[in-house]
């Protein structure tokens, strides 16, 4: 190869590499592209410090609306222990128009599902019962068990509860609860169900309360026939 062609080749590339290096190769920064990517990282920065902000600021709504809802289920649960029977029963007619609501909201076993809440459950009970509410009236609330307040004092084995329930004329002849069983059947498979549990003194009050309507019964009906009797006579 003749000198002159190699001395041209070897300028071709020293040129070449010289407008290369002058455009700004790789690995090589000219102020403009330095410039650019300072403000490219800049931009970076602030679109996350802003992301960074909107997430703190979302975090801190929804911390005050989850604070706000609490505030309001505990002002609704403060409601709602109050009840119907923590109420000023001295106004009388007010207490009476309770009496729809009572009975939408279960009536004797709502108030008695609250009773170890309450100052006077069985005095509350007194009330409604005497103003309006159905001593026999079935839950009516969905998911419930639709018992009425005598069949709720059988499932609670509550004597007490009991005897106010016959003591306020709770008919022991009705029928209620899913299974539409009278009283002494609904006590009877109460105790069936569950053996560890001692169900005898209900059972045993029951029994007699019915043995007493039925000997009250038939001496009405004996009286009652004596003075057709008589009157045919």
């Amino acid at each position: 190869m003749r000198p002159i062609v190699v001395i041209t080749i070897i300028v071709a590339i020293f040129l070449g590499l010289l407008i290369f290096w002058l455009a700004g190769g790789p690995g090589v920064l000219t102020p403009d592209a330095a410039q650019t990517d300072s403000q490219r990282d800049s931009a970076t920065l602030a679109e996350r410090g802003s992301g960074d902000a909107a997430t703190r600021d979302a975090t801190a709504g929804s911390e005050q609306a989850a604070s706000a809802d609490e505030g309001n289920a505990q002002m609704q649960a403060s409601i709602e222990e109050r009840g119907f029977c923590e109420r000023d029963f001295d106004q009388v007619a007010e207490r009476e128009a309770d009496v729809p609501d009572l009975r939408e909201a279960g009536g004797l076993v709502y108030i008695f599902e609250r009773e170890a809440r309450l100052d006077d459950p069985y005095g509350c009970a007194d009330f409604y019962l005497a103003h309006g509410l159905d001593i026999d009236a079935e839950d009516p609330r969905a998911g419930s068990d639709q018992l009425t307040g005598l069949f709720f004092a059988i499932q609670r084995n509550d004597p007490k509860m009991l005897r106010f329930m016959i003591d306020h004329g709770a008919d022991l002849q009705h029928r209620a609860g899913k299974n539409d069983t009278r009283a002494m059947g609904y006590a009877y498979f109460l105790a069936i169900k569950d053996q560890r549990i001692d169900r005898n003194r209900i059972i045993g009050m029951l029994d007699s309360e019915l043995t007493r309507q039925a000997s009250a019964n038939d001496e009405s009906q004996s009286k009652t026939a004596s003075t057709r009797t008589a009157d045919a006579a």
